[in-house]
């Protein structure tokens, strides 16, 4: 009996399910003309935001760090087959794990790729052309307290309040929807640097300069003090290298007086012992020091990490731009979605009330 009322009930409960259904039909399609009016509308809208929206020019550059000789030796290959990795053992570089992202994105850097030149035969900076080809030195001539600004003028990258407030703006655009950096494979070392600009010459130039700049930085930083060695070393050399040749000519002086000297005097030969002597101590000091400065030189080439380019976006770049036929079709079916619930909420709330 229980079953039979249960039964009678979600028979009664698809009934009413099927007739609300109906309903709604009905009540939408009474409504079409307005939803197609809607819907059509959206559709121009998202057709005129993919005429509005500029075209981008995509430029990628993916580079690898090869390391030079590390301390680890064989207790890090040892420690690698168990699953250990010891590399992190003597410090994070700025290269190490996912500094290398940040860095490249850092502001400072940003900066220092933005005051190079556009062109070598221009005195132009590429912050002055990502200003124009944006709009925005249009927008500060409209403003009474910018008016024009030109970048340029200051080819030190020391700029005034002004242009450097509005430099600060530029970076933060260019680093929240200009430039992406990340890592293809997590697995992997190789880095991806992406720009994204209105400007095909630009979009280039920057991703370029800001990969040179920061590789170079990191080669700078890691040979560093092996560099000083080294050219301490060849000052040292060079200076004893003066020192010897004075001391050659001095003990061939002295040996070509003995020639004439009177046998008698017995204080003549002592000069010429001095002087043979110094050369000999200046020869072995000049011996070793040039032996300090080829291991250093040795040491200092295994040391340099090499940055190896693996793929560089090359003439014409890759265009993003937004498909007129899809924003069209996009805006038409969002403006005819939102318009439907629209007008299910109203009918609902009517009910209600």
């Amino acid at each position: 009996m229980q079953e039979q009322i249960q039964a009678d009930t979600d028979e009664i409960s698809l009934k009413e399910l099927i007739v609300k259904i109906r309903s709604v039909w009905s009540f939408l399609l009474k409504k079409w003309l307005i939803i197609s009016l809607i819907g059509m509308l959206g559709g121009g809208i998202g057709l005129l935001y993919a005429y509005l929206t500029p075209i981008k020019y995509t430029s990628k550059l993916t580079f690898v760090v090869e390391e030079g000789k590390t301390g680890g030796g064989g207790l890090a290959s040892l420690a690698g087959q168990f699953g250990f990795d010891l590399g992190g053992a003597a410090g994070g570089g700025v290269f190490s794990g996912d500094n290398i992202l940040l860095f490249l994105k850092s502001e400072g850097l940003c900066r220092e790729s933005l005051i190079t030149l556009y062109d070598s035969t221009k005195n132009t900076m590429l912050v002055d052309r990502y200003a124009e080809v944006t709009k925005m030195k249009k927008a500060w001539l409209k403003d009474k307290k910018i008016g024009s600004i030109n970048f340029s003028k200051y080819s030190n990258g020391k700029f005034p309040r002004l242009e450097d407030s509005l430099m600060q703006e530029i970076v933060k655009g260019i680093l929240k929807a200009d430039l992406s950096v990340s890592k293809p494979d997590k697995k992997a070392s190789f880095i991806e640097v992406k720009s994204m600009m209105r400007d095909e010459m630009l979009s280039k130039f920057f991703s370029e300069r800001l990969v040179k700049i920061a590789t170079q930085r990191y080669v700078d930083s890691k040979i560093k003090t092996k560099a000083i060695n080294v050219n301490m070393l060849q000052r040292k050399a060079d200076s004893l290298a003066a020192v010897l040749n004075n001391k050659t000519y001095s003990a061939a002086a002295s040996q070509q007086s003995l020639i004439d000297a009177n046998p008698a005097l017995r204080s003549v030969p002592i000069a010429a012992e001095i002087t043979t002597r110094d050369k000999t101590m200046a020869a072995t000091i000049f011996g070793e020091v040039i032996k300090n400065l080829e291991i250093s030189k040795t040491m200092l080439n295994q040391e340099t990490p090499v940055i190896q380019m693996v793929d560089q976006s090359t003439l014409p770049l890759f265009k993003e731009r937004v498909g007129k036929l899809k924003s069209l079709v996009l805006g038409g079916i969002l403006a005819g979605f939102l318009t439907v619930f629209f007008l299910l909420g109203s009918r609902f709330l009517k009910t209600l009330i």
